[in-house]
């Protein structure tokens, strides 16, 4: 069954959904703690404190400072063939067991795959699902650190998909707290909004369900109509004070090169700021305000010249997410021109070793086995 039917059939807008003894697929899970980032703060909402008991127990607490994350080895990591090691960072909403079973459906995600390649894998899971980018750029430098003590190499490669590509572009454009090592050979993203995202602003009615559901996804809405009067619900929204901090960093304007739907629920105060007749919105240009227009400066840095890069997105918009198939090529959730838009990254001499997009979505690219046999080509072709 593919990952839509799963969705549409069993959770739709919930995606708070964890597997029993989620570890099983590591040989350890380690506790680890970046000393440049003590003094540094994030704030929960209830949607997205850590849910998985086995996390919270590893971790110590369903809300862990920012400093504080998990780093997971694969069974093999210290004997397989492949000795250069991969370490898998994940995305938005998600932690390493997207890697292994994702939301619990069964599948055999990349880590076991790559394991029985003959790869030495790793992978981390930070503390917040949605947290700052610069913020989960150090915990990556501090995790590349320890895989290359770990293993005995000085170089190792990164696969990234989706959000988790922005914290390995800061570190790898050297805008990181922490200065670039020369510690990378092969980055690799799938599905990473490299020209950002206007998704929670451009399908505000996705944020209404996933708000009535108590989902683990953020909404353009600072405020919302309830029972005749408006409620304040600046936790669960984009901006500055909300508890999604890592997601006004990838936003984006894309309304000029794809139309905004109409039919949308209030999409003209939503996307330009204003009240609607369900709702209150800052806009998309007040949160890329507070998240600092990242992309911009990512796009203007780009990557060290000595990486190598591969892009791969996806092109099937089924995911049980959107009310119905978009016309505009995506995933899902991010565009193919978004994921594809490399120029930027290549602008110092890093090079560009492959882009291409398959018929998957934004899920599948976490497990199908066309992706796995993708990667293998780009660190061995």
């Amino acid at each position: 069954m593919a990952f839509s039917e799963h969705m549409l059939k069993n959770w739709q807008y919930y995606l708070r959904i964890y597997s029993e003894n989620s570890l099983q697929c590591w040989d350890k899970t380690i506790l680890l703690r970046v000393g440049s980032l003590i003094d540094a703060r994030h704030s929960f909402c209830a949607v997205n404190e850590q849910l998985d008991p086995d996390l919270i127990n590893a971790f110590g607490t369903a809300a862990p400072p920012p400093g504080d994350y998990l780093l997971h080895l694969a069974p093999g990591w210290d004997r397989n063939l492949i000795e250069t090691p991969v370490l898998l960072v994940h995305g938005a909403g998600l932690d390493a067991t997207s890697y292994t079973n994702l939301y619990n459906m069964g599948f055999t995600g990349l880590q076991q795959q790559l394991t029985a390649r003959g790869y030495r894998v790793f992978s981390l899971t930070f503390s917040h699902s949605h947290g700052d980018n610069h913020h989960q750029a150090e915990v990556l430098a501090h995790a590349i650190q320890q895989v290359k003590e770990l293993s005995g190499v000085r170089k190792i490669n990164i696969i990234a998909h989706s959000k988790g590509g922005f914290a390995a572009r800061i570190y790898l454009s050297n805008l990181a707290l922490t200065p670039y090592r020369d510690d990378v050979g092969h980055y690799i993203m799938l599905g990473t909004p490299n020209l950002g995202t206007d998704y929670s602003f451009r399908y505000p009615g996705l944020g209404y369900l996933i708000y009535l559901a108590g989902g683990n996804g953020v909404i353009a809405w600072h405020k919302l109509l309830h029972m005749g009067s408006f409620i304040d619900i600046s936790s669960r929204a984009i901006y500055r004070e909300g508890s999604f901090p890592g997601q006004c960093q990838m936003l984006y304007p894309w309304a000029e090169e794809f139309p905004l739907d109409i039919s949308q629920q209030d999409w003209w105060t939503t996307y330009y700021g204003g009240t609607g007749f369900i709702s209150c919105s800052r806009g998309l240009q007040t949160a890329m305000n507070d998240g600092g227009h990242l992309v911009q400066k990512l796009e203007s840095r780009g990557l060290e010249p000595d990486i190598t890069f591969a892009v791969l997105a996806g092109d099937n918009s089924i995911l049980g997410l959107t009310p119905a198939p978009d016309s505009i090529p995506g995933d899902g959730i991010v565009f193919v021109d978004s994921v594809l838009n490399t120029a930027g990254m290549s602008r110092r001499g890093a090079v560009l070793r492959e882009k291409t997009t398959l018929p998957l979505n934004h899920m599948e690219l976490l497990y199908d086995s066309r992706v796995t046999g993708w990667i293998h080509r780009q660190l061995n072709g």
